[in-house]
């Protein structure tokens, strides 16, 4: 079997019953761009048999300085089509269901949330962040959430897991502990950093591979221990 010999330095040191958790773990993965595509590729190399991608998106030129996903080969193409094609090349074993289409309260209901037991959240828009925070809280999905990784490109990188009340520094996460204050939706785990995001005088956020590069490695990280810790 493919996975026996391309994770053997993964499973060397699990044991059994944390293998099998790690193999059979089901995570979905909404927004594949900069953050979430790197999270789904250290996913499936480290092991993650079952993954769900979720994002409308196209691969634009401008992706390529950040975006595992992107290459000038495959501008225009559907990221989600994209990231299926480098999983299979990673894992050829490996089963990838796609949603390509944006989040919102009509399209979440597409999406067959039972199929995975994890979430994580790499979505710009703050709404749909919202929406997808309140439906994993009620149906008691476990989610662990991106906050902003933009505007940084100085110093060394450094991204922590925290619960939503105990951030600061961060635009998305102010807007979200006030969601969730307002909803009583408790234990939200976020990715974030205590790295101010400098000012330019534009309206597009600057992002810098190895900031989100960075980021994607401690939720991937995170994501990975909770799994074989379940």
């Amino acid at each position: 079997m493919y996975c026996k010999d391309i994770f053997t330095k993964t499973t060397m040191m699990l044991s059994a019953s944390e293998t099998e958790r790690l193999f059979s773990a089901r995570v979905l993965v909404f927004g594949v761009g900069g953050v979430g595509g790197a999270v789904v590729h250290m996913l499936a190399r480290a092991g993650v048999q079952n993954v769900g991608v979720v994002d409308f998106d196209t691969i634009d030129i401008s992706n390529i300085n950040r975006q595992f996903v992107a290459n000038y080969k495959n501008i225009g193409k559907l990221k989600v089509d994209e990231i299926e094609f480098q999983l299979k090349s990673i894992n050829p074993d490996i089963h990838i269901q796609k949603y390509p289409f944006k989040l919102d309260e009509d399209t979440i209901n597409s999406i067959d949330f039972s199929s995975f037991d994890y979430i994580v959240d790499c979505i710009d828009d703050i709404n749909a962040k919202k929406l997808l925070i309140k439906y994993a809280y009620e149906h008691k999905i476990p989610i662990l959430c991106a906050m902003g990784a933009g505007n940084r490109y100085q110093g060394i990188p450094s991204f922590e897991i925290a619960k939503i009340e105990d951030t600061s520094y961060d635009k998305i996460a102010k807007l979200l502990r006030k969601f969730c204050a307002q909803e009583h939706i408790k234990k939200l785990q976020v990715c974030y950093t205590k790295q101010k995001p400098m000012k330019f005088d534009c309206k597009i956020i600057g992002s810098m591979v190895y900031y989100v590069v960075n980021m994607a490695s401690v939720m991937c990280a995170k994501v990975i221990n909770d799994i074989i810790k379940a």
